[in-house]
């Protein structure tokens, strides 16, 4: 119980450390553990509640045969289920459907003891629970239908008591106060929930901007350098793990200085893009495009050996070399150096193989793809 309590304090006061939650997934992560633990407070009050209210009827009041007290045993039994279900699968689907059940079972509960108690001792007190409940746990959209028909149906029950209930006291009067109450109620839960959730988008859509930016480069909407390399370094695990084939290519624009000298550095960045759309339509997607730095590139290609890895590549050279482009008229080839990744190699030598290879391709006569001896 008290770790548990202490998940509550660092979960739902965000009292962990920020970088616990600094990417998009963990942002969303922590969203629907909020979630989970939220539901699970909401269900341990409201077992131990209703238990205590049953025990005091089994055992002070002895009216173990009264309506109120078999409701209140077999709702308590019900929120102690969910909490073991939670326990057993905290996943987000059970997660959602755990809550949408409680929802529905709290409604439930709420309007049968209205309906029993006839506001015996202001028992109408409890249905004010109910939008905190449905709203904060499933949601501002969702909890609000559900708030409701909720509504709708306790106003009609408390309509129909008029002149009934408490011993004749309840009056319209009563009712008109208990509907604006719980209307107004619902409002401003319904309107933070909203705010929340708006705060919450805001925030992923900042994340996923800056998860872009990093991983990014910022010209030709491609992986950089950082990125690639890192992409670089799971292959190469995955290729020693499965003992699958892996080569990649590291290739550049032949005399390129050339092409920003007589052009400009604009042009230049542009013929950069068009190139890079064009290739990006001839590798699959299992394969993984960057810019290595200015006008270098490297693929990364998973499956390929050096002999289909230097097929790919011609493929690749034919086709830059075809190619006219809107603002330079200069023809433009690349050279490229390709590698295939040998028994405990590191990244850093089978790029560095690449790089050897490239620079053979370009004392060769460049506009050529050399495979790494």
């Amino acid at each position: 119980m008290s770790r548990f309590l202490s998940r509550i304090y660092q979960t739902l006061l965000s009292t962990q450390q920020v970088t616990a939650c600094l990417s998009l997934e963990g942002l969303q992560n922590l969203a629907y553990k909020r979630k989970r633990i939220l539901l699970k407070t909401c269900l341990y009050i409201t077992f131990i509640m209703l238990f205590f209210f049953s025990s005091l009827h089994a055992f002070v009041y002895q009216s173990i045969s009264d309506q109120a007290f078999i409701l209140e045993l077999f709702t308590s039994l019900v929120a102690l289920y969910a909490i073991m279900s939670l326990n057993r699968n905290p996943s987000r689907r059970n997660t959602d459907k755990i809550a949408q059940l409680s929802t529905l079972a709290f409604a439930a509960f709420l309007l049968l003891f209205v309906e029993l108690n006839q506001n015996q001792n202001f028992s109408l007190i409890w249905a004010f629970f109910f939008p905190i409940f449905a709203m904060t746990i499933n949601g501002p959209k969702i909890g609000l239908r559900y708030t409701l028909v909720f509504l709708t149906l306790l106003l009609i029950l408390a309509y129909n008591g008029i002149g009934h209930w408490q011993a004749g006291l309840w009056s319209e009067l009563g009712f008109i106060r208990l509907t604006a109450a719980l209307l107004i109620l619902s409002f401003i839960i319904y309107i933070n929930e909203i705010s929340l959730v708006n705060a919450r988008k805001q925030a992923e859509q900042v994340l996923n901007k800056l998860q872009t930016q990093s991983t990014t480069d910022e010209l030709t909407n491609i992986s950089n350098r950082r990125h690639i390399n890192e992409v670089l370094l799971k292959a190469i695990k995955n290729a020693e793990r499965y003992e699958t084939p892996l080569s990649l290519t590291l290739f550049d624009i032949d005399d390129f200085k050339k092409i920003n000298d007589q052009y400009g550095h604009l042009i230049g960045d542009k013929v950069l893009c068009e190139m890079v759309l064009e290739i990006k339509k001839i590798i699959r997607a299992t394969d993984d495009f960057g810019r290595w730095g200015g006008e270098e590139f490297l693929i990364v290609l998973p499956h390929e050996t050096a002999e289909s890895a230097t097929q790919f590549c011609e493929k690749i050279r034919v086709c830059i070399e075809k190619m006219t482009f809107s603002e330079c008229s200069k023809h433009i080839t690349c050279s490229f150096g390709v590698a295939e990744l040998q028994q405990g190699m590191t990244a850093e030598q089978l790029i560095d193989q690449a790089d050897k290879a490239l620079y053979i391709a370009k004392k060769a006569g460049k506009n050529q793809v050399q495979t790494a001896s």
